[in-house]
């Protein structure tokens, strides 16, 4: 498998080079055709990349904070409460911590690098929509922020990928989130 997808002429994303991507910008800006066309790249098997036989084939999780554009994705199961969010960062970082017990030990490699029954260790993509909706609830946010932070420091090298997307930078870039985290 690989880990690179074409976003569009000339701009291929490479998730283990690059293991995050922000995107931000003002309503209207297309952030999420945006994430929709990597979204799609990186679930396919076939690549679009010339030369490159092999797409992705990443398994998706959608967190989608204000319950709208991605929640209408049913069949990918998008989180859209902070309950369903906190959960699913949950259940990533439990996965984190088993593809490293499992899939660990030689330098540079990551757990796509590895098989299993004769098959890769797909590759994980998260994508974060509206974050800051989902840091409103009081009771959740530590719990959000925890998950997410310890995804965003070291899911890398378990293959997991994370991305989150909105239109108020502020509220989730990384400065803020281990801001929040460690406070």
């Amino acid at each position: 498998m690989t880990s690179r997808i074409l976003l569009a002429p000339n701009c291929i994303i490479d998730w283990k080079a690059s293991p995050h991507m922000l995107v931000s910008g003002v309503t209207g800006s297309t952030k999420t055709n945006t994430l929709e066309d990597v979204l799609l790249s990186s679930m396919t098997y076939k690549s679009r990349i010339e030369g490159q036989n092999n797409g992705m084939g990443a398994k998706v999780y959608l967190i989608d904070g204000k319950g709208a554009d991605f929640a209408s994705l049913k069949i990918l199961h998008p989180a859209v409460t902070p309950n369903q969010a906190a959960r699913t960062l949950r259940i990533l970082t439990k996965n984190m911590h088993n593809r490293y017990t499992h899939f660990s030990g030689e330098f540079g490699k990551t757990a796509s690098d590895y098989e299993v029954n004769g098959k890769h260790v797909r590759d994980i993509v998260v994508f974060i929509d509206e974050l800051a909706f989902l840091l409103n609830d009081p009771k959740l946010r530590s719990e959000i922020l925890r998950y997410l932070f310890e995804l965003l420091i070291a899911a890398r090298q378990a293959s997991i990928y994370v991305s989150p997307f909105g239109a108020k930078r502020g509220c989730w870039n990384s400065a803020t989130i281990c801001r929040n985290f460690s406070s």
